[in-house]
């Protein structure tokens, strides 16, 4: 499954890549808005997940944008806004759902499933099957005869992808579309070898049947399902054309898949931690200047960005009350408010909360 990530803020947007990608999910990540569009219309994704503040076209109007041209991929909005009114403006715009950034990785993950789940192409039961042969997409398991397969990454995914589209004609071309991201784009000879080495997967798993059907000059789909059968007798052991060895090597591929995605995480969580020293640094600096009865229409409106993307990256990484102090920072530098020395008073307030807050942050999430 392929998700398009529209995110502005490189820490957020490379720990919520991470998250997918150890989910087995393909993603193209982008920062601006109107890259974004142009992204969505021209590829074919299963989900769109969408910040509401972007640079260069913000999430609402992408969503319009995408409705008005009929586009009914499903579109999850993220943001750090949780106002009634923000959320009922991104539904209306057209997201099929609204997620604040404080939500933890798990909500999320729940959250694609259920609108993977809902696209009116896709299979609605968590389970997919072509007669014995069932795919549970939450586990990342393959059964043959309720026995499981094992299946490297890549030819999980090409199963997942026919299973999910049984009626539909793939190019080469289109299936590095779903399988690959933008920038890891292979040449289409890989795809002949990856379907190939799945039709030996199953093979070797007792499957008699050819699953994946050649469409001369047009590209590859599923078989439809031959008439039922008495199942063949399941042995005990596995297979002469696929040995323990070669069973325990895809096994260790997939957990060091795992641990890696583990790792990247942990990196990823720490960079952003290392990073708001900085970040905070910013309020800190608006806030000496508006002590000084410096504080430029520019300056609010830069502090005021930056206490919103804090709030959002902080509720992604896990730290909920530091996220809610930023936000009410950012809802305080928005206020037209009069009396300056009460502006002064309350962020300084903020600022030191915050800064007390983030300093209880764990070491890693």
């Amino acid at each position: 499954m392929k998700i398009l990530l529209v995110e502005d803020d490189l820490h957020t947007r490379e720990l919520i890549t991470a998250t997918l990608l150890e989910q087995r999910y393909v993603v193209d990540a982008i920062a601006d808005g109107m890259m974004g569009l142009e992204m969505a219309l021209q590829w074919d994704y299963d989900l769109i997940l969408l910040d509401l503040l972007l640079p260069g076209l913000n999430g609402l109007d992408i969503c319009r944008r995408l409705r008005s041209q009929e586009c009914s991929t499903p579109i999850l909005m993220l943001t750090a806004k949780t106002a009634v009114e923000d959320i009922v403006a991104g539904l209306d715009a057209g997201a099929d759902d609204y997620l604040v950034k404080s939500c933890d990785s798990a909500q999320l993950l729940a959250r694609v499933r259920a609108l993977l789940r809902r696209h009116p192409t896709s299979n609605p039961t968590p389970i997919l099957a072509w007669g014995s042969l069932e795919l549970d997409p939450v586990s990342a398991r393959v059964t043959y005869h309720s026995q499981a397969i094992a299946l490297r990454p890549k030819e999980y995914a090409l199963l997942e992808l026919f299973l999910r589209y049984p009626q539909r004609i793939f190019s080469r071309s289109g299936i590095i579309d779903h399988l690959w991201s933008a920038e890891d784009t292979p040449v289409e000879g890989v795809i002949t070898n990856l379907i190939k080495d799945l039709r030996q997967r199953l093979k070797a798993a007792g499957m008699q049947e050819n699953l994946i059907e050649t469409v001369y000059g047009l590209g590859y789909r599923l078989q439809a399902l031959p008439p039922a059968q008495p199942p063949l007798p399941c042995p005990n052991q596995l297979p002469p054309s696929l040995t323990s060895d070669q069973t325990a090597t895809i096994t260790l591929e997939r957990d060091l898949q795992q641990l890696l995605g583990r790792i990247r995480i942990q990196q990823i969580t720490e960079r952003y931690q290392a990073a708001l020293t900085d970040r905070i640094e910013n309020l800190e600096a608006a806030q000496r200047s508006l002590v000084a009865g410096q504080l430029s229409l520019a300056e609010r409106q830069a502090a005021c960005d930056a206490a919103h993307k804090l709030a959002g990256g902080l509720g992604t990484f896990g730290s909920g009350q530091a996220a809610t102090i930023a936000r009410e920072i950012e809802a305080l530098l928005a206020e037209n408010l009069r009396q300056e020395a009460l502006l002064t008073t309350q962020l300084t307030q903020l600022v030191e909360a915050l800064k007390q807050s983030v300093a209880q942050v764990p070491a890693s999430r």
